[in-house]
């Protein structure tokens, strides 16, 4: 649960606005920082309490994984400490939220009633789990766990918005997977000093003869339908669930063209690389779930490369002011 009052790593920007005309431009007066103010990302600022919800789940993670002395463990070549670290990581992720937040309105996008619900019921989840010692020592109240979790769930809507339109057109040399047995019949061995050694000429028509042996028996028994329903301690098959690219790095383009076209049952061979010959049986043309899983990472990479465009333009225009005071203490 502590880990949905982590911020959505989403990047958005208030634009500024300003005046037209002759007249001189001014700039609004800033707002001050008050005493439990961190930061202010553009007019919203971030209070202790703030800081804190999004703080205490990683600073408990982080303990949990690495223990309490890795604070002070230096991390880069800088000199940056883990607690520095990990304190800017929480900063990005605030702003990051922030900033999306405050494109809402202008996109026309708001919580509705079946949101608020859901924001009340976490909210009353995580204050039950929240000892009094904790609210009383970071001065969290209700208010705040409300806002945190709001934020996120309209951060959300904002990057859905925005993305929705994304392309989702995929070729089928991009997505489909195809589950494979391919058994490799080697054009080398390994010297003594670890290196490949190719076989000579003779050795290699009696390697290749022998896979042809191999491969007339398997198509002459009606009942394999599959390599690895075969005995064979000679001839091993290896399975693979695997796209057209993975195919090209395990078999040559060449022999990846063969295999992506075969049908399911079919069992083929010898085809020549370089390294080694190949023996392919199609196990299944297409594995579905590989398959919707390989769109899916496609379409939403191409969503995260079209938000951090517009990121990385909006953040420009984003003023964010940080109180080097509290900073320090935290």
């Amino acid at each position: 649960m502590r880990k949905r009052i982590t911020a959505l790593l989403l990047v958005m920007v208030l634009l500024l606005t300003g005046c037209s005309g002759a007249q001189e431009e001014e700039k609004p007066a800033e707002i001050p920082f008050e005493a439990d103010t961190v930061l202010i990302v553009g007019d919203k600022v971030v209070n202790l309490a703030k800081w804190y919800l999004y703080a205490l789940p990683q600073y408990e993670e982080t303990d949990r994984l690495y223990g309490s002395s890795i604070w002070d463990y230096v991390v880069d070549a800088r000199g940056t400490t883990m607690k520095t670290a990990v304190k800017g990581d929480i900063r990005s992720q605030i702003i990051y939220t922030e900033i999306v937040c405050s494109k809402a309105d202008e996109l026309g996008i708001a919580l509705t009633e079946e949101d608020n619900m859901d924001i009340n019921l976490m909210t009353a989840d995580y204050m039950d789990k929240l000892t009094p010692a904790m609210k009383t020592k970071y001065g969290i109240t209700e208010d705040d766990v409300r806002a945190i979790y709001a934020d996120n769930k309209l951060a959300l809507k904002v990057y859905e918005y925005l993305t929705l339109n994304v392309d989702t057109t995929t070729t089928e040399k991009q997505v489909r997977n195809m589950i494979l047995e391919y058994i490799p019949i080697l054009k080398y061995y390994e010297g003594d000093d670890g290196e490949p050694v190719m076989y000579d000429e003779s050795e290699l028509k009696e390697r290749s003869t022998l896979a042809l042996d191999y491969l007339d028996r398997v198509k002459a028994d009606p009942d394999v339908t599959e390599l690895s329903q075969v005995t064979d301690e000679t001839f091993v098959p290896i399975t693979v669930t695997a796209d057209y690219s993975t195919l090209v790095e395990k078999l040559s383009e060449k022999i990846a063209d063969i295999a992506f076209s075969m049908k399911k049952g079919e069992i083929e061979g010898l085809f020549d690389s370089p390294d080694a010959y190949f023996i392919l049986d199609c196990v299944e043309s297409e594995d579905e779930a590989a398959t919707n899983a390989a769109r899916i990472r496609i379409i939403e990479e191409r969503q995260r490369e079209y938000f951090a465009e517009k990121y990385e333009r909006w953040s420009d225009e984003t003023a964010v002011r940080v109180n080097e005071e509290v900073w320090g203490t935290l």
